[in-house]
């Protein structure tokens, strides 16, 4: 069934809003949305790949299938849909920071790195507003200070899109964290300079209005200061048609399954300590991600699950479609994408509330509280015991997904924008 764009709906619908993001995240889904509501003046970014321009086309004349291999990874950063003229670049201090990310040499200053890019990209878009004078400009926390100082200057809009809880919400967690596990501590980011947490807290002050993704990021931003009136709700969303329930699955091995950074901001060594101590015959724990820090806390567990790293986004829902749980222990997020994808695969999920996740416990999965071991043995032990609630959670975390999807993100964003623009007249 055709979907109508949201522009088609209202007259009020052109308007100029200026979409800005140094890397990726969720924002190609967000820029789309805007662009279907007709709202999209540009989106702005670090690097963003072009098939049809002059790298695009280098590539295609490479030798050996060495380009196809390239352009399948440039296309990580391309989303077809999005119109290429609607996308302004600035790709030096992105590359530097993905450079930096993947050389392990420079990883212990990726971090410092990912600042600068931060910093640079802000002051780069306040200067395109200041030409381009749009209606409402878009940022993300921790690159929009100067953005939205320039634009407040202009009467421009300012809409904060706050991807995780607020800053100070997330160090409090995170150094006691480290404390409480220092074998797990080089893999949290507690050492943050002050002048990043007063921009981050800056951020959310300027805006006129802050888009959170779950209730764990609204209760941070109004502890730290925000006016309820100024949070928008917006949840994120999944491709339904990418992340699907696989056929009945035939293996009799019960697999635990964790997408994410490994990390202990994710919780991860809650999780393994929970394996470890239930011992379930025929049961396997699978993490897919990236190790963050140097991985020794991992070390004590290496005989207890699979290491799955660097797996792309194009295929990491094979990994959904071969489990039968997941689980999410998270301190910190804003409303963890791994989740959703696990949810529209048909997965029962353990998570927490710091999570920020869409599920409602007892029926698609359960919320138990952080750093609770013993609450997650019992979830998971109750799981791999009952395979007749596993399905009937399954199906209820398929229809969960269904409300969630990237389609719905488009109309609950358009919605959102279309008043506060009318508002301001």
């Amino acid at each position: 069934m055709m979907r109508t764009p949201v522009h088609s709906l209202d007259p009020r619908a052109q308007r100029g809003v200026i979409l800005a993001h140094p890397g990726t995240q969720y924002s190609y889904e967000t820029a789309f949305a805007l662009q279907e509501a007709g709202l999209l003046q540009c989106y702005m970014t670090g690097f963003y790949f072009k098939p049809e321009n002059s790298l695009g086309r280098a590539l295609r004349l490479l030798p050996n299938g060495r380009g196809t291999e390239l352009e399948r990874e440039f296309r990580r950063r391309f989303k077809p849909e999005l119109a290429p003229q609607n996308v302004r670049t600035y790709p030096a201090a992105e590359l530097i920071y993905v450079v930096s990310s993947r050389l392990r040499p420079l990883r212990p200053f990726s971090e410092a790195i990912l600042r600068w890019r931060n910093k640079c990209f802000d002051g780069w878009v306040a200067k395109r507003i200041a030409r381009e004078r749009p209606k409402a400009v878009v940022c993300y926390d921790s690159c929009a200070q100067r953005t939205f100082e320039g634009a407040k200057s202009l009467g421009t809009l300012c809409v904060l899109d706050q991807s995780i809880g607020h800053i100070c919400t997330g160090l409090q967690l995170l150094r006691e964290e480290a404390k409480l596990h220092p074998d797990f501590a080089d893999s949290l980011p507690t050492k943050v300079p002050e002048w990043l947490i007063e921009r981050c807290s800056q951020e959310a002050l300027l805006a006129d209005c802050v888009l959170s993704p779950s209730e764990y990021v609204r209760h941070s931003l109004i502890a730290n200061g925000v006016e309820p009136a100024r949070i928008a709700a917006l949840p994120f969303g999944v491709d339904p048609e990418r992340f699907q329930p696989p056929p009945e699955r035939t293996e009799k091995t019960f697999r635990v399954l964790f997408v994410g950074q490994l990390s202990q901001r994710k919780g991860i060594k809650y999780l393994l300590e929970a394996f470890r101590n239930l011992r379930l015959p025929s049961a396997e724990l699978v993490l897919v991600g990236n190790v963050a820090g140097s991985g020794k806390g991992l070390l004590r567990y290496r005989d207890m699950f699979q290491h799955i790293p660097n797996v792309p986004r194009a295929e990491v829902h094979h990994w959904f479609e071969r489990a039968d749980v997941f689980v999410y222990p998270s301190l910190h997020e804003g409303s963890a994408l791994a989740i959703y994808e696990a949810l529209a695969c048909g997965l029962p999920i353990i998570t927490t509330p710091n999570s920020g996740s869409m599920v409602q416990d007892g029926i698609q999965g359960y919320i138990v509280p952080i750093r609770d071991v013993e609450r997650l043995k019992e979830k998971i032990l109750l799981l791999y015991e009952n395979r007749e609630l596993r399905q009937e959670m399954s199906r209820r975390a398929r229809l969960r997904a269904e409300e969630f999807t990237w389609a719905a993100y488009q109309q609950r964003l358009g919605s959102i924008l279309l008043n506060l623009l009318a508002a301001k007249g």
